[in-house]
């Protein structure tokens, strides 16, 4: 369990507990009817879920509170932003839109959702407030580790990233196709803005992720050996 705790500046919290181990059955919908929940509402193009089989977009159904909670709230409105897991907690004073990046982030990738859910090991290992190099950093070792455990399976693994390169280009227009829903659900622009800075750097990741990386080069290959040790 991963709690988020914003404290606005007019005193009030907002706690959210995420379940990144949640299971795989979608909850009943928190309000009945609602459009923008409707697995058929500017449903992403690229998604593989068909509305005969799934009545509700199962993202929209994780982030309904979080974007109940601050459908009236703009993004720029200063807050103190609180994130506890089991081995640590970590704070930041930000704008508002900058703490909701890294929690519907982190709701988005545990979700039920066929594409953000290739990413769930990320949410497991949450790192909040993560920077564009952390996030490059954090997601192409988390792809490599799973082609590691491919080979061990017998199937060729993907060396050259290319599947990683694949998955933002889907991420950026889930996201894309996610601003419609976040739209018919607010009136201020803190949600927006959020889902905004998450299709933003989905699309600058996958438009540079190999120039990305080669910056990081230098610091395999600089001072360092083959020899273990303790950082």
């Amino acid at each position: 369990m991963i709690v988020y705790e914003f404290t606005l500046k007019n005193g009030e919290v907002y706690r959210f507990e995420v379940d990144v181990a949640r299971g795989s059955n979608n909850p009943p919908p928190r309000k009945d009817g609602a459009q923008w929940k409707q697995l058929g509402y500017h449903q992403c193009t690229n998604c593989p879920l068909s509305k005969d089989e799934h009545k509700y977009c199962p993202v929209a159904m994780d982030i309904e509170e979080v974007a109940e909670r601050f459908k009236n709230i703009l993004s720029f409105e200063k807050a103190d932003v609180r994130v506890l897991t089991k081995e640590r907690e970590y704070f930041k004073k930000c704008d508002v839109q900058t703490g909701l990046k890294s929690l519907l982030g982190l709701i988005m990738a545990s979700s039920r959702c066929p594409t953000l859910s290739q990413f769930k090991p990320m949410a497991i290992y949450h790192l909040p407030f993560a920077t564009v190099e952390e996030t490059i950093y954090r997601t192409s070792g988390t792809y490599l580790i799973k082609q590691y455990f491919l080979n061990k399976s017998g199937i060729q693994p993907d060396m050259q990233l290319q599947g990683l390169e694949k998955f933002y280009r889907d991420l950026q227009q889930v996201n894309k196709d996610f601003m419609h829903r976040i739209r018919a659900a607010s009136q201020s622009d803190a949600n927006l803005n959020a889902i905004n800075i998450l299709l933003s750097l989905s699309a600058m990741v996958a438009l540079t992720l190999e120039e990305r990386l080669e910056d990081i080069k230098p610091l395999f290959f600089e001072g360092l050996s083959n020899a273990p040790v303790e950082v």
